[in-house]
């Protein structure tokens, strides 16, 4: 008789299934996120460029200081350094979603100001499809621009005197293809390509009386490829496990198209300009970073660097200069032992950040320093892993023309992975 022949293939096709219409909604709520995202900071040195860059990414190490040149991509996707997707786990997929928010108090000579805001600051997709090679893409909020600011002027030629109130918002939003490639044990390598868009707008309106308003609107619009280049080391000395880290993203010339336009009160189009194309030079930036770990303790420290004074960009009351973000922290966990061996367990950590800005505004450099700390909490599978962090902290001072800006941001990142089996198995 011949012999029966029996297949059995194990594959993750629902769950693959389910990730992928995750992913789906997931991204279909991030874009609607960036498009009707609340505005309300109110942040003045946000007025400037094109707005609040956010140099670190949201991710599970937001806690440590938002660390990343020397992190891996394991149960987080680490996109500040591509050369980690060379640490994703082989047949393994990962959705990735980040929400904030932040608090903040700002104080000048004359005033006292609360405001809040919530948003979407990130969605990401990674995979691994082949050993030691891993991709990742997506979107994230690279900068906000948000603020308010009122006064009055005269007319000039009169003794008229005209309130003046001007209102900042957009920003830029980054979309990333990366890869990052482990060559044999030690080394990785990586590359990301950045698409920057995103536009900045101005409306100041003028008026003596609520009939006379003028509304003066200027927009400008960003864009261009943007490269970053990876590296990341790993050796052991000892008893402790160390990556050293490193990136690279050169100079590039965003393209620039503004538009000008001049409203009356019931909306009526008085003057509308045509627009005018040009182009903002977006300064190199590198960043070195060193980790050191266990099963336990993972202690890191890192620098970015952002070469302003090769662009020589400034305006009206500020001036440039290069700009400088240092970050330090460190995190524990207990392994817990299960059936099918240790998996992770809550990871605690805490972290600190200090930036000096590239604004010199009157003279005196815009400085934040903050400290930072965070939970993650693993799901039994191992596969889901939900961020908690907080970041509390203060950038600039009271002096005139500064602002004091204390500030409390909120960071909830989750990652939802599938494993990606192919095949299967034969036996008689």
């Amino acid at each position: 008789m011949r012999p029966v022949t029996h297949r059995v293939t194990t594959t993750s096709a629902r769950p693959a299934r389910f990730i992928l219409r995750a992913c789906l909604a997931g991204f279909f709520l991030c874009f609607a996120g960036f498009s009707y995202a609340q505005n309300g900071l109110n942040s003045i040195y946000s007025a400037y460029g094109i707005g609040d860059v956010q140099l670190r990414d949201y991710n599970g190490y937001y806690g440590m200081g938002g660390l990343g040149a020397a992190m891996p991509s394991i149960t987080t996707l680490n996109e500040n350094n591509p050369a980690s997707y060379g640490y994703l786990p082989h047949n393994r997929m990962m959705m990735e979603l980040s929400f904030g928010g932040k608090t903040a108090n700002y104080v000048n000579s004359t005033q006292n100001v609360n405001a809040g805001d919530f948003t979407i600051q990130k969605a990401t997709m990674g995979f691994s499809l082949f050993k030691n090679w891993g991709t990742a893409f997506g979107l994230r909020k690279y900068s906000t621009v948000d603020y308010m600011t009122s006064g009055s002027r005269f007319l000039i030629g009169t003794d008229t005197k005209m309130t003046s109130k001007i209102d900042g918002t957009g920003g830029l939003n980054q979309f990333f293809f990366s890869n990052g490639v482990r060559i044999k044990k030690h080394l990785n390598l990586g590359l990301s390509l950045t698409y920057l868009s995103g536009s900045v707008n101005r409306k100041e309106t003028v008026d003596a009386d609520v009939s006379s308003a003028l509304t003066v609107d200027k927009n400008t619009y960003y864009g261009n490829f943007v490269f970053n280049a990876g590296a990341q080391y790993q050796f052991r000395m000892g008893k402790w496990k160390w990556i050293a880290g490193g990136t690279y993203q050169p100079e590039r010339r965003l393209t620039q198209t503004i538009d000008n336009s001049i409203t009356d009160a019931s909306g009526n189009t008085l003057v509308k300009d045509e627009s005018v194309n040009g182009y903002f030079d977006y300064p190199s930036l590198w960043s070195a970073g060193l980790t050191m770990y266990n099963d336990n303790w993972k202690f890191g420290a890192d620098y970015i660097r952002q070469n302003w004074n090769d662009v020589n960009y400034k305006g009206s009351g500020f001036q440039t200069t290069n700009s400088n973000n240092y970050s330090a922290g460190l995190s524990y966990t207990q392994p817990r032992k299960t059936i099918f061996g240790y998996m992770d367990g809550p990871t605690y950590s805490v972290g600190v950040n200090l930036d000096q800005s590239y604004l010199i505004i009157d003279g005196t450099q815009v400085v934040s320093v903050a400290g930072t700390a965070g939970i993650s909490l693993p799901s039994r599978s191992n596969l889901y892993h939900y961020h908690f962090a907080i970041k509390a902290g203060q950038r600039g001072t009271s002096t005139y023309p500064l602002v004091k800006e204390t500030f409390v941001e909120f960071n909830f990142n989750v990652s939802l992975a599938s494993l990606l089996f192919t095949g299967g198995e034969k036996y008689r």
